[in-house]
Formats: structure tokens, sequence, C-alpha cells
């Protein structure tokens, strides 16, 4: 499939500051339910996984789920409708591969933290 991006420059950047605030966020989460002993807890891993994740791969593909729904693009100077049906169709589909990789990753890893046993 061809690539249409729909973000650039600054909203990736800005993507990827969000993805190690999550990543940080996520280490945190799995730091307190260990130490704690908070076994009832582990599902908490999978909210700050997802947003991990996703933003991750918006900023690895270049396409923001929430612009290719609403039909605009920007590439770092300002907003602009995307006028071309194709590209638009491809940004959906590909906005909606973004969701499902990112939530099956999240159910991954909330799956692994899941089933590890809580004394190290």
């Amino acid at each position: 499939m061809q690539s249409c991006p729909n973000i650039g420059g600054r909203e990736i950047r800005m993507r990827l500051y969000i993805f190690y605030f999550s990543l940080i966020l996520t280490f945190g989460t799995i730091f307190y339910i260990f130490i704690y002993n908070s076994g009832q807890l582990r599902f908490l891993v999978f909210f700050p996984t997802s947003v991990m994740t996703i933003v991750l791969f918006e900023a690895l593909d270049k396409t923001c789920i929430i612009y290719s729904y609403l039909g605009i693009k920007n590439m770092g100077e300002k907003y602009k409708r995307e006028k071309n049906f194709d590209s638009l169709k491809i940004q959906r589909f590909k906005s909606l591969r973004i969701i499902m990789k990112g939530l099956m990753t999240a159910i991954v890893i909330t799956g692994i933290v899941y089933f590890l046993p809580l004394t190290i």
C-alpha cells in the first residue's frame, strides 16, 4: 500500500514526547504493582500502554488517527483540508490499522505483566 502521511515535523515530535511520557508512566505503574504487591491492579497497565503504542505507531506511520477521520492534513506549516479522496481513504484505513496494532500490542504487554510472578 502506498504512503499518504498527514502529519509531519512538529506533530511527529509531539507524539514522540507523548510516547516517552507514557513509557515512563507504564514503567511507573509496573513498578508500583510489584512494589506494593497489588496483583489485582495489573490490568491498569493496559491504559498507559495503549496510549504509548498508539502514538508510537502514529509517529512511525506519520498518520494521525483523528486528522484522517476529519480529513485534515498538518505537515508542519498549517492545517489543510485533504482534497484527494484516494489519499483520504488510504489514511483512514491506515488509522484503523494503527488503532488495531496499538491495542493488540497493549494487550500483549498487559498479558505479559499479568502473568509475571509478583516476587522476582
